[in-house]
């Protein structure tokens, strides 16, 4: 030590600086890297985050931890700290009612209002649980009955904009080519502003991105998932200083700052005494257990990014697989027919309904499957005195996320040929398995404690929206060599799925 200090006492100030942070970087190297060196991985994210903000860079996350995961195997290290497992058991004891696992810290990386906290970014599990159990009501329905309904106006909404634009005729000049991924979008931002507010957003009476929304969240996207995925960039973007600085506000004319005050501006109605507001919707519940101004504004924000972005994505790659894959198209159509001919479907079909379809019941699992509607780790956080996994000791403090591509082709679960999309495996099995099949996928919505709030809506969305589609239309990819572009950013970016439609008489 004395000699150290006599070395820096030697050099300029600046230099002495240079020489203390190499110093102290390589000690934390070496320590992080010693810390879990017996679970394998890339060798830079031993000691460094350099291969997240490549996957981060280039947009590919989901394909990097499918390819991580097959090279390194179920329990991989993808950062100083940071594991990610595909053991689904492994996954359930983490996430257990009474695990003794928190969030970690990646989880206050992932803010669309950055001033407040959200149920989602909560670690402590008891102040979680109490949050969840004031916001449960309204997403499960029981303080909505009209969920359902109000689903289907929207459906009816999306079949009108078709009808209305976008059925192409026999004659050259009335080919009107549809960007189906952009309808969807449309799709389910009028689903989950209608169900939350009571008035939809009119996206898709209008066929436009009213007020810039998706637009918006495509932008927040990478740059959540930049400061969820590095710690550094999350004590600098969300400090004090730089949110005063450079933070969105209600009065910017874009942006996350244009979209806070959209939706603040509609939750404030339901805190006036005079206010317009609908009280047998999701907000609505949510005041009247208890929920605070600030709550009802943070967590309607988040509810509308990730409620209708993933739901949206499951939609567009389900979509797409039906469409290049004709025996699945026709065994949907032939389904569809016989359902509506033998009166097993109403307009639009049911939740109840769908449900008894065993086939579309294949197709919405399986779109699920093939490509989860998220990459993010959602990791939790190793307590104290350590824990073993997968017969590796890990220590206290260490991270633990899902890798949930590789757990959804699983070849020991779904078969050989877990890399196809291919509904008919779930109609092949005994119920046991099948069930089993179902509920690895359910982990998508995370499990136990974690598991998504708005599960029950979206797996509603789905169960209607394939049948009703393909019910009274007809697709065909417009570019089937380049259909669409997807970048992963913990969501999905989807760009394309440019179709050619014509009416159906499936549905007549």
């Amino acid at each position: 030590m004395l000699a150290l200090t006599n070395i820096l006492g030697s050099l300029e100030p600046l230099t002495a600086f240079v020489v203390l942070f190499f110093s102290w970087y390589g000690m934390s190297a070496v320590y992080s890297w010693y810390r879990l060196r017996h679970v394998p991985g890339p060798f830079l994210a031993s000691f460094s985050y350099l291969p997240r903000v490549w996957w981060y860079l280039t947009g590919t996350q989901l394909q990097s931890y499918i390819s991580t995961g097959k090279k390194y195997g179920s329990l991989i290290r993808i950062g100083p700290s940071d594991l990610l497992t595909d053991d689904p058991e492994v996954l359930k004891r983490l996430s257990g009612a009474k695990s003794k696992y928190w969030k970690s810290e990646w989880y206050m990386g992932v803010r669309f209002n950055p001033y407040h906290t959200t149920m989602f970014m909560i670690q402590d599990p008891i102040r979680h649980d109490k949050i969840k159990a004031q916001l449960g009501p309204g997403y499960s329905g029981r303080d909505n009955p009209s969920v359902e309904s109000d689903i289907d106006i929207q459906i009816n909404s999306f079949t009108d904009l078709i009808r209305r634009k976008y059925i192409t005729t026999s004659d050259t000049a009335g080919y009107r080519p549809l960007n189906l991924g952009r309808a969807v979008s449309f799709f389910v931002l009028d689903v989950i502003s209608k169900l939350s507010l009571g008035q939809e957003f009119g996206c898709l009476k209008t066929d436009s991105d009213r007020h810039k929304i998706s637009e918006t969240f495509d932008e927040a996207i990478p740059f959540v998932a930049f400061t969820s995925e590095l710690p550094w960039a999350r004590k600098i973007i969300y400090s004090t200083l730089w949110l005063k600085l450079f933070g969105p506000k209600e009065t910017d004319s874009r942006g996350m700052g244009q979209l806070m005050n959209l939706t603040n501006s509609a939750v404030r109605e339901y805190f006036k005494s005079d206010g317009d507001r609908d009280e047998k919707r999701i907000v609505g519940s949510w005041v009247r257990h208890g929920l605070t101004q600030v709550q009802c504004e943070v967590e309607a924000l988040f509810m509308f990014v990730s409620g209708s972005d993933t739901t949206a994505s499951a939609i567009r790659i389900t979509i797409l697989y039906i469409l290049s894959t004709p025996r699945v198209y026709q065994r949907l159509k032939d389904e569809i027919a016989s359902a509506v001919q033998e009166g097993r479907a109403s307009r639009p079909i049911t939740h109840a309904e769908a449900r008894n379809l065993p086939y579309l019941q294949g197709i919405v699992y399986e779109g699920l499957r093939i490509r989860p509607v998220t990459t993010s780790p959602l990791p939790k956080v190793v307590p104290r005195g350590g824990d073993t996994i997968n017969g590796k000791f890990i220590p206290e403090g260490t991270a633990i996320g899902m890798n949930l591509a590789p757990l959804l082709r699983s070849k020991a679960v779904f078969g050989e040929d877990a890399d196809v999309f291919r509904p008919e495996r779930y109609l092949e099995v005994d119920e046991k398995t099948r069930i089993e099949m179902q509920r690895h996928i359910e982990m998508t919505f995370g499990y136990g404690r974690w598991m998504c709030a708005g599960k029950p809506i979206a797996m509603m969305e789905l169960n209607k929206i394939f049948f009703e589609l393909f019910r009274y239309f007809d697709f065909q990819l417009v570019d089937p060599g380049k259909p669409m572009i997807t970048f992963s950013y913990g969501l999905h970016i989807d760009r394309g799925l440019l179709v050619r439609v014509t009416e159906s008489t499936t549905g007549s």
